[in-house]
């Protein structure tokens, strides 16, 4: 879930303003606060729950690995992040959804912010009260704040963005929103590709089940004709000189029209490929244990 707020809504920042600068992996606190800082991180958090330092760790780890797949190595290379990313660890969901308005479905939620080109906020929200939280929820919203530092003002194609932030969900999640996307294709229910690439938000909220598979469905099908880094490329360019340019120089494929007919062809294999998997498995005789 990504949540695009005006600055005074960000009622939390003050106190994670106090987190020491420049230390590798720092612990302190700050009145009710415990702020576990890294070079690209501040985790603060309050109450019961806290952030370790191995959970630091494993964030900066999990930064390191989603920049290589979608940004490429050169990437790692450059300064790290100013300002840093913001980590909330809520210890309810009333605290929740107080810095995320109506995101009662969700565990996690980013913030990013530019101005003239510069990033000027990286924050993620996590409902820590849920067991989980950092594999069900981190990896999908860290792939936002991630993927924003190499588009103009952090703007970045709802399909795509959030298509890629479900590559990061574990399997159990993934299956689900294509379980979703195949609900909808039987009701006839999924956008146009056309329309899901027009949107300038999210759709309605009865199409958001939809949306959410389908847009990971097309970010698989492009990533596997070529690299994640290569989908980044198309979509960057996407934005400058349309799509129908942009499938033609990136995939050969001429335009959004053609797009449609080979994705669906792709879904439709996937669907038959998942069917045979599941009947294969459940032909395979019993094990006997004594």
């Amino acid at each position: 879930m990504v949540l695009l707020l005006p600055l005074a809504s960000r009622a939390e920042d003050c106190a994670c303003s106090t987190a020491p600068q420049g230390a590798a992996c720092s612990t302190k606190t700050s009145g009710e606060w415990t702020i576990c800082e890294s070079a690209n991180f501040r985790f603060c958090c309050r109450g019961k729950t806290t952030a370790s330092r191995q959970t630091v760790e494993a964030a900066e780890a999990l930064r390191a690995k989603l920049a290589e797949k979608w940004l490429g190595e050169d990437f790692l290379a450059g300064e790290p992040w100013r300002p840093k990313c913001d980590v909330i660890l809520h210890t309810s969901q009333a605290s929740y959804l107080q810095a995320a308005p109506g995101g009662q479905q969700t565990v996690g939620s980013s913030l990013v912010e530019a101005e003239r080109g510069r990033i000027i906020t990286r924050r993620i929200d996590i409902c820590a009260d849920r067991a989980g939280w950092f594999a069900n929820a981190l990896g999908h919203e860290l792939t936002h704040v991630v993927l924003a530092d190499v588009f103009p003002n952090g703007n970045v194609p709802h399909w795509a963005d959030e298509g890629m932030a479900v590559m990061a969900d574990p399997a159990e999640k993934q299956n689900a929103h294509f379980r979703d996307l195949r609900i909808a294709q039987g009701s006839r229910s999924t956008l146009r590709v056309v329309e899901l690439m027009s949107l300038a938000g999210y759709p309605r909220p009865e199409q958001q089940a939809a949306f959410y598979g389908q847009s990971a469905s097309i970010v698989r099908y492009l990533v596997e004709r070529d690299s994640p880094e290569r989908f980044v490329n198309f979509v960057r360019s996407a934005t400058r000189r349309g799509y129908e340019q942009a499938l033609r120089e990136d995939y050969q494929i001429d335009g959004l029209r053609e797009l449609e007919t080979r994705w669906a062809r792709y879904v439709q294999r996937e669907a038959t490929r998942s069917i045979v998997a599941s009947k294969d498995l459940s032909s395979k005789p019993a094990i006997a244990v004594d």
